[in-house]
């Protein structure tokens, strides 16, 4: 597919040089892709000369075109996929400094660095115009490069890059709604920039969006920063989840990023000392080979049966399995009630049973004789049922530091294991487990087992991978620990043991937020995912025996 009337140039890798204190010696880091892409494999296209200044970018599905701008001229190109040279153009305004655009309900809109937004009018050939649609107004100095379409907002989203209401350590947004309410002077989100600082794999400048586009089917936003050579992925609502470093040789000056409807990316990048270009990458799901199925009896990456979740479980964060009922067991986090779901026939009717005000619920494991709920701080809540009266009593596990908890899971000894997400103690370099006996409501404050984080990330030939476990539970076939991390997307197995096993990577695509695992009798896994900015559901996968 030549779609820039170009010939296709494959890149074969993306390195990052860098000199180390000798000056004979050279240190090459080789840089990480973002997930379901892979940045060592790329089309370049080169552009007319027309577009050396390209500054925004957007995929127009239904003519199957790319749209375009040129910083400083008032100018709209349309970019055909198969005859690309020359483009072709229409002139919206006079000379200015345009950064982005976005296209909203089949219109374009064009951003200037002021925050003036213009409506691209294309009425027929013969009359083609802009229309400013409205200003973003705010007080001091303020450039702006990066503007987007949210449908589920059906608005803008105008990003600062150098706004004087922000400090070093916030970007915020700005929802532009042109039908309606027009600008919303209150920022609709703050990115925290010092997050983005915290998790950039090199030392570089401040992050300063350039450019940013909802993926169509993650469903997360990427931002590209120009200035500070990143990749950084939110969710919508600007909480980071990733940043990644671009190569300057591969990305001299992204300043635009749009997606085909199928994922595949395409990022611009303005002409320094020739021609400016389009890299395109395509998008891959994860998926596992027949072998690791085999060995671990599951099919991560394709779900047996879905259930799709209403609102009253938006939030699931655990699951238990009640045998004799075929039922799961369930908690929404931030509300005192649990809940039981029939998944086997879908039904939208919950069993439900408030036991406590508000809280920070993480998880779920069920007995016969009682639920036990985990509290993030690292509390335990028994709630039995007694002539429908309900009597929770809570335990605190009580070690010192800030520590958060988000796995619980019943022992083969009939004890309960906390796993914690990120413990003051472990720096990040461990991940500790603690034992609850149930019968004597004790606490033991030492660990009964560490899972050594270097160890995953060398299975994973990757030293930046994250660990924070976000639910766990022993497969009764095999007896195996299964983990799950929704921060990271991986799926952990300890054998009996205690010892790694496998790590696998979990395709972000069906596992959004991961935060609830448990199994059937028969070692049938149910794994749920909050909803977020979408539906939450529950997977089922079938066991499948070797």
């Amino acid at each position: 597919m030549n779609f820039l009337n170009f010939p296709v140039k494959l890149v074969t890798a993306v390195f990052l040089l860098g000199l180390t204190g000798s000056a004979c010696r050279t240190k090459v880091i080789k840089l990480k892709s973002p997930p379901n892409y892979n940045f060592s494999e790329a089309a370049e296209y080169k552009l007319d000369m027309k577009l050396r200044e390209i500054s925004g970018i957007a995929w127009e599905p239904k003519t199957k075109t790319f749209l375009a701008i040129n910083d400083e001229k008032g100018t709209l190109y349309y970019l055909d996929k198969d005859m690309m040279i020359p483009p072709t153009e229409y002139a919206f305004a006079g000379k200015g400094d345009y950064e982005d655009l976005a296209i909203m309900n089949d219109i374009p809109y064009i951003l200037r660095s002021d925050g003036l937004i213009t409506k691209f009018v294309k009425a027929d050939s013969a009359k083609i115009y802009g229309v400013e649609a409205g200003e973003i107004k705010l007080p001091g100095t303020n450039d702006f490069e990066s503007m987007y379409y949210d449908p589920g907002r059906n608005g803008l989203v105008v990003l600062c890059k150098n706004c004087s209401g922000d400090d070093k350590n916030s970007v915020s947004a700005y929802a532009f709604y042109p039908d309606s309410l027009g600008f919303v002077r209150d920022p609709l989100y703050v990115i925290d920039a010092e997050e983005v600082n915290r998790m950039s794999p090199h030392k570089t400048s401040k992050f300063q969006p350039s450019a940013a586009s909802i993926h169509p089917i993650l469903q997360k936003l990427f931002i590209l920063s120009s200035a500070s050579s990143q990749l950084v992925i939110t969710d919508l609502s600007g909480n980071v989840e990733g940043v990644y470093q671009l190569s300057k040789k591969m990305f001299p000056q992204p300043e635009g990023i749009t997606f085909e409807q199928d994922g595949d990316m395409y990022i611009s990048n303005e002409g320094i000392s020739s021609k400016g270009n389009v890299m395109k990458f395509d998008y891959t799901e994860t998926q596992l080979d027949k072998s690791d199925i085999q060995r671990i009896g599951y099919n991560f990456s394709q779900p047996d049966e879905t259930m799709e979740l209403g609102k009253k479980l938006h939030e699931i964060s655990g699951m238990g399995f009640i045998p004799g009922k075929n039922l799961l067991v369930a908690q929404n986090d931030e509300k005192g009630d649990i809940f039981t779901v029939d998944f086997k026939n879908k039904s939208s009717e919950f069993g439900q049973v408030r036991f406590s005000g508000k809280g920070d619920y993480e998880d779920i494991v069920h007995t016969d004789s009682a639920e036990y709920l985990l509290v993030s701080t690292g509390g335990v809540i028994k709630v039995l049922t007694e002539d429908s009266v309900i009597l929770p009593k809570e335990y605190t596990l009580g070690i010192e530091g800030k520590n958060e908890f988000e796995a619980l899971y019943r022992d083969a000894d009939g004890s309960l294991v906390l796993l914690c997400k990120e413990c003051d103690h472990e720096k990040d370099k461990i991940r500790a487990a603690y034992r609850f006996d149930p019968r004597t409501g004790v606490f033991d404050t030492k660990p009964i087992y560490q899972i050594d984080i270097p160890a995953i990330q060398q299975l994973l030939n990757d030293d930046r991978a994250e660990f924070k476990p976000s639910a766990a539970c022993i497969n009764p076939v095999n007896g195996k620990l299964f983990i799950i991390a929704s921060v990271g997307k991986l799926l952990v197995i300890l054998g009996k043991d205690g010892k790694l096993e496998e790590v696998f990577r979990l395709d972000a695509l069906l596992y959004n937020q991961p935060e609830g695992l448990t199994f059937a009798p028969n070692g049938d896994l149910y794994i749920s995912n909050e909803g977020g900015e979408g539906v939450a559901k529950i997977y089922k996968f079938n066991y499948k025996r070797k």
